[in-house]
């Protein structure tokens, strides 16, 4: 199941040992594992029926929702003008005399108001799109991660993720109070779709920015920005944190697709079990292939003809919060309705009406760049393109899986010359092969992740298990042995008058292992330290299989600190180290990573914050 950016495509495959495949000859098992055990309580609480569901995509969003009692799922009208129940991802928001802000335009409205915009009316609103782009798995997400509005403010991404989610929530609040049963926010079970591919930092994100917005409460949300400042932004209020639940887009998308034409196909159930519950056979794969990627290569292609890298000299030689609104026309408003209307009609042609700022200010730059480059001309401000595309199929190339029926979703899914792409291109190495396949678009694709995100909250136990997308785990110390463990991690315990190993990487899980939905992950762990009240233990990740150690023998990081787990473990009688046992379970058979912890010398669970986004030292 390969996410795609603006669109998937997903396919289905028969059952292989994945995590065989991944190890090289070389592979040592790790020093120490924790171990799996059966869940005892439910994996997700048992939803009371109204259920809402925000598709947070990095072009576009929609909201889907099912009330107690219905059986379909419904969208939500979000821009009455154009009547689209799916948006662009831009938000407008403005500063109000008390310090508060305000969303004053989301979607395409918010476009058009910020690049007609009167200069004078700039510094008294803040204008963001595509901020999503800020979260690949790649990039170093934390709480205090900042985004740069169109105008230069800076922000923290998480408090403009809130404000751009309560919007959402008070336009599905604002249906509903227009019904004959009115609903209010607490009513919901709330889903919030995330890229397969993100790690648990970025997922901590949405989260934290749910509670933010508002979601799981009728009181607290947020009103105002945060001064950005070299302090930190505190941890939000867990409330009702069992009624928000992250919805994995790809997952979604494929729970859509074979509720809505999965039974026309008939080769696609090697991916499900006998039952009808799906196991996720495939590790997360995807990459930034999407609708804003293809924005981003026409930006490019016109940044070349004029010879000005990012626009740069043009948002430097005037008001550069109206020359960044010409730029946002070119690219996203201009260009976006030509993408469109280009994936409709039978055109090779795409024309882009230019902003006379812009022309004037390039002027002769303009002209010769057109003429240096090959299928561009350029005539009264109107610059033609004329598009050969050819398909590559990088995901499917780079997977040795046996796939046989893809589904093109989301909001590129439903263009026909990617279809038509995508069809010949697979074709053509399908037939090479003399394997059989399928290309499906389903009804209403671009709506198909938030649709599918709502039919897996009503039933979680639908996908029974998921491939580990990393290779997760903690540092810890065991006893010395020599003939197992390197003397350069040798130390010497004071409170335990042994010898023991350190940065030792003990192991939750490794790349590619099947976790099940009804099984947890389990160890036990004694504080380092007699005088220890609480245990802080990094959470470490790696894309690779076999590391022994959190750090090689120069010192040099061998894993990824994702996070930390904070527990809190009194000690009143003054115990030895070795009788403070803390049992601990983490819970990877979701689509987050959640912790508790068990302290057996009271025999309870003890608080246990499990926090991805302060800020980690890698």
């Amino acid at each position: 199941m390969a996410a795609a950016g603006g669109y998937f495509a997903i396919g289905f495959r028969s059952i292989q040992i994945i995590q065989v495949r991944l190890r090289k000859p070389d592979y040592k098992p790790p020093f120490s594992r924790a171990k799996k055990i059966p869940r005892e309580d439910a994996g997700y609480r048992v939803t009371g029926g109204n259920i809402a569901a925000i598709d947070f995509g990095t072009t576009s969003v929609s909201v889907a929702f099912i009330t107690k009692g219905d059986e379909k799922v419904a969208t939500l009208m979000l821009d009455r003008e154009d009547q689209s129940t799916r948006v662009p991802n831009t938000v407008l928001l403005k500063k109000e005399d008390d310090g508060k802000m305000k969303v004053e335009a989301f979607g395409s409205i918010a476009h058009r108001k910020f690049t007609s915009m009167r200069s004078s009316e700039h510094h008294s609103h803040v204008y963001f799109e595509r901020i999503k782009m800020l979260m690949r798995r790649e990039k170093a997400v934390d709480r205090d991660t900042v985004v740069e509005s169109f105008s230069g403010e800076k922000f923290y991404l998480v408090e403009v993720i809130a404000f751009i989610l309560q919007h959402l929530k008070n336009l599905l609040m604002d249906h509903f109070s227009r019904t004959t049963w009115p609903l209010k926010t607490t009513d919901f079970d709330w889903v919030i779709t995330v890229p397969a591919i993100w790690d648990a930092r970025g997922k901590r994100m949405m989260r934290e920015a749910a509670y933010l917005a508002g979601l799981l409460t009728e009181y607290g949300s947020i009103t105002k920005f945060t001064p950005v400042s070299h302090r930190s932004l505190p941890l939000p209020d867990e409330v009702n944190p069992d009624r928000l639940s992250l919805a994995l887009e790809p997952e979604s998308a494929a729970l859509y697709s074979q509720e809505t034409v999965g039974d026309q196909i008939k080769n696609i159930t090697a991916h499900i079990e006998v039952n009808g519950n799906i196991v996720i056979e495939n590790i997360p794969t995807g990459n930034a292939w999407g609708g804003t990627q293809v924005n981003e290569a026409f930006s490019k292609i016109l940044e070349g003809i004029v010879s000005d890298p990012g626009f740069e000299k043009f948002l430097a030689s005037g008001d550069r919060s109206q020359n960044m609104a010409d730029i946002v026309k070119i690219v996203y408003t201009e260009f976006e309705s030509e993408k469109t209307l280009f994936g409709k009609e039978q055109t090779e042609e795409i024309c882009i009406s230019l902003p006379s700022r812009f022309v004037k200010f390039y002027d002769n730059a303009l002209e010769s760049g057109v003429k240096r480059k090959s299928g561009v001309d350029y005539e009264d401000d109107m610059l033609y393109i004329h598009l050969k595309g050819k398909c590559t199929l990088e995901a499917i190339k780079a997977s040795d899986d046996d796939l046989s029926t893809f589904y093109l979703v989301g909001g590129f899914g439903g263009c026909k010359y990617v279809h038509k792409k995508v069809k010949a291109a697979i074709e053509k190495s399908f037939y090479s092969q003399g394997c059989s396949f399928n290309v499906i678009v389903p009804p209403t694709p671009e709506l198909a992740v938030a649709t599918g995100a709502a039919m897996w909250r009503k039933n979680p136990d639908k996908i029974k298990a998921r491939r580990s997308d990393a290779t997760y785990g903690i540092a810890v110390s065991l006893p010395f042995k020599d003939d197992e463990h390197d003397e350069h991690y040798k130390f010497y315990n004071e409170d335990e008058k042994e010898y023991r190993c350190t940065n030792i990487f003990s192991v939750f899980l490794e790349k590619g292992e099947l976790v099940q939905t009804d099984q947890v992950i389990t160890i036990s762990l004694t504080p380092l330290h007699q005088s220890d009240k609480q245990i802080t233990i990094g959470i470490y990740s790696t894309p690779n299989l076999g590391v022994r150690y959190i750090e090689d023998t120069n010192g040099k990081s061998t894993v990824i600190k994702i996070g930390q787990l904070v527990i809190d473990i009194p000690n009143p009688d003054n115990l030895s180290t070795d009788d403070r046992h803390v049992d601990i379970t983490m819970d990877f058979s979701g689509t987050e990573i959640q912790a508790k912890a068990k302290y057996r010398v009271t025999g309870e669970e003890v608080k246990t914050v499990c926090d991805f986004l302060s800020a980690q030292q890698t």
